[in-house]
This record gives structure tokens, C-alpha cells and sequence, in this order.
């Protein structure tokens, strides 16, 4: 027992005598791969390697062991990086989108001269078929009155029926009850457009029945001491009766979809004068028609003409058929 421990002192006062020794050469020299060091660090190194690569990934399980919650801390603030992106992406892309909205009423806009507040669709009311209606962000402390007409950048929406101090109710014209004023585009002929055939599909009435609703026109608001004059409606897509009646009947598909409403416009104030048809949106060019083409035609053969007797020409001449004389007077 004593000559251990006498031989274990022995060898710790060995390592600790040549450990000064290393370390005093290492300063003196001041460079770490040279010297004692070195030759030591050569010897030790690769040993050092591996048991690191052994020892490293042992280390690593036994920390997420003593500390689960490390990593799924880490998952969890990465989760949240993640859905706060997202985020700001929706969000820029829907202010993208309502600034476009908006540029496009502000154009709807200043082509009829009209004063309009901006507002916001918030919610839908009851749509299956009897009442149509949606409510606007927008009330008596924006100047909205009732019987305003409402539109959008593809034209008209519907009419204010209810005010609030900060909303308003609009009855799309869609609606069964919804009743307006509309004319013909051009020939300033007079009707109503009346709503109840789904979102679609509106109905339209020409007042006099000696005139005629063709397929393709347009119509627009033909303006009252209420409403605006000149806001687009739709287009006639089927006229539904023969004329014999003191009116005629047409179907119109809107330009507005009233499914994707948001942004919208109240008509505050009408202009001085009816904007006419300047709001309808450009009729399509049509496109350019191609010249007609014809087949080629085959060439003929062309060249002299030929005679003969068979084709009733002028014939050779000769003593034979009595041609002119020789001279002299003989033939």
C-alpha cells in the first residue's frame, strides 16, 4: 500500500514537472505547433480526433436527454418566425390589392364626375334569393344618405337602404325588390332594371314597345332626382318577348359580380351634367379579318398563232393555187 502510494506520488511529480516544462518552452517560443508541443500535439492529436467524433454525438444525446425542452423551444420560436412572415405577406398583398381597388373606382370615378365616399364591404346578409343585401363600413359621419347609389370599378352595385352613424345597408341589384332606373345605350331609350333572377341575371323592361332591345346592348342608369345618371349596369343577353305587348323584356348579365365584393363607392354628389356613355367600359376590338386568298391558277402555253386551211388562215402561195405573177407578165 505504501509503495503504491509512494510510486503514484512519484509519477503525479513527474507529470507535473514535465507539464511546467512544456508550458515555459510554449511561452518562451511563443508558437504553438513548434518544439516540445508540437511533437507533443502530433503524437496526442489524432487521438484526441477520434475520441472526440466518439465522445461528441454521446455528449449531444445525453444533453437533449437532461434537456428536452432546448429543441422544441427552438421549433417553437422557428413556428412563429414562420406564421409572422406569412402574416406580413397577407397583409402586404391585401393592402396591395385594396390600392388597386382603389385606383380603379378612382378612374370609374373621374370619367362620370362623380364625388364618391370609399367604403368597405364588412358582411353579407341573408342571400338565398330574398334578400340580397351586404353592409358597408361607411355611415351619416362619411355623408352617406339613403337612396345613394353604390358602385365599384365594373359599375353599378346596388342602392343605400339603411344609415347608421358608421355603417350603412346596400341592397344589391340582384335583389327582388331592387327597382332602377336604366336606359339604352345610344338611343337613350328609357326602362327599369328589376332584380329576383340570382346574382347573374338581371331583368330589364323598355318602357315603349315600338322600339326594339337587340342582343348586345348596354345599359346604364338614366339618373332621377335620386340616383346618378350614366353608371354602367350590364349587357343584354336575351330578349324574352316577340313585342306584340305594350313593353319589352330583356335579360342582362351585370358587370358587377356581386361574390367578390370589398371595395366600393357611394355616390355623394351627381355631377352637373349626365356623363352619357363615357362610363361604359371600351367596347372589345374586333380582330382584323384576313384577305381572301385564291388558289393559284396553272399557266397557259402561249405562242404564235398557226394557220392553215383547217383554221380558215392565209395559205402558202404558188404557181399551183395562182399567186402573183412572175415577172415578165408569165406565172
Amino acid at each position: 500500500m505504501g509503495r503504491d502510494t509512494r510510486r503514484t506520488r512519484l509519477l503525479l511529480a513527474i507529470l507535473l514537472a514535465a507539464t511546467f516544462t512544456l508550458v515555459t518552452i510554449d511561452y518562451r517560443t511563443g508558437r504553438a505547433g513548434s518544439g516540445a508541443r508540437g511533437a507533443a500535439q502530433s503524437v496526442f492529436g489524432p487521438v484526441e480526433t477520434a475520441a472526440s467524433a466518439v465522445v461528441r454525438p454521446v455528449g449531444r444525446t445525453a444533453s437533449s436527454l437532461t434537456h428536452p425542452n432546448r429543441y422544441h423551444d427552438r421549433a417553437d420560436r422557428l413556428a412563429q418566425q414562420n406564421a409572422q412572415l406569412r402574416r406580413q405577406l397577407a397583409s402586404n398583398a391585401a393592402v396591395t390589392q385594396e390600392a388597386a381597388q382603389l385606383s380603379a373606382l378612382r378612374l370609374i370615378a373621374d370619367r362620370g364626375q362623380y364625388t364618391i365616399a370609399p367604403a368597405r364591404v364588412t358582411s353579407v346578409g341573408d342571400v338565398t334569393g330574398t334578400d340580397w343585401t351586404v353592409t358597408i363600413n361607411a355611415g351619416r359621419a362619411d355623408g352617406i344618405k339613403a337612396d345613394e347609389l353604390v358602385l365599384n370599378e365594373a359599375g353599378l352595385v346596388g342602392t343605400v337602404v339603411t344609415v347608421s352613424a358608421t355603417s350603412s345597408t346596400v341592397r344589391l341589384i340582384c335583389d327582388p325588390d331592387s327597382h332602377i332606373g336604366a336606359r339604352l345605350e345610344k338611343t337613350h331609350l328609357l326602362g327599369a332594371i328589376a332584380g329576383g333572377n340570382g346574382p347573374n341575371s338581371l331583368s330589364f323592361t323598355l318602357y315603349d314597345a315600338s322600339f326594339q332591345v337587340r342582343k348586345g346592348d348596354r345599359l346604364v342608369t338614366f339618373g332621377s332626382l335620386d340616383y346618378a345618371a350614366g353608371v354602367p349596369i350590364g349587357v343584354v343577353t336575351k330578349v324574352l318577348d316577340s313585342g306584340s305587348g305594350l313593353s319589352r323584356t330583356a335579360e342582362v348579365t351585370p358587370y358587377v359580380n356581386v361574390g367578390t365584393l370589398d371595395t366600393v363607392g357611394i355616390i355623394v354628389a351627381r355631377p352637373a351634367r349626365d356623363p352619357g356613355d363615357r362610363v361604359l367600359p371600351p367596347l372589345p376590338v374586333p380582330a382584323p379579318k384576313k384577305p381572301a386568298t385564291r388558289a393559284p391558277v396553272a399557266p397557259t402555253a402561249t405562242g404564235p398563232a398557226t394557220t392553215g386551211p383547217a383554221t380558215g388562215g392565209p395559205t402558202a402561195t404558188g404557181p399551183a393555187t395562182g399567186g402573183p405573177l412572175a415577172p415578165g407578165g408569165t406565172r
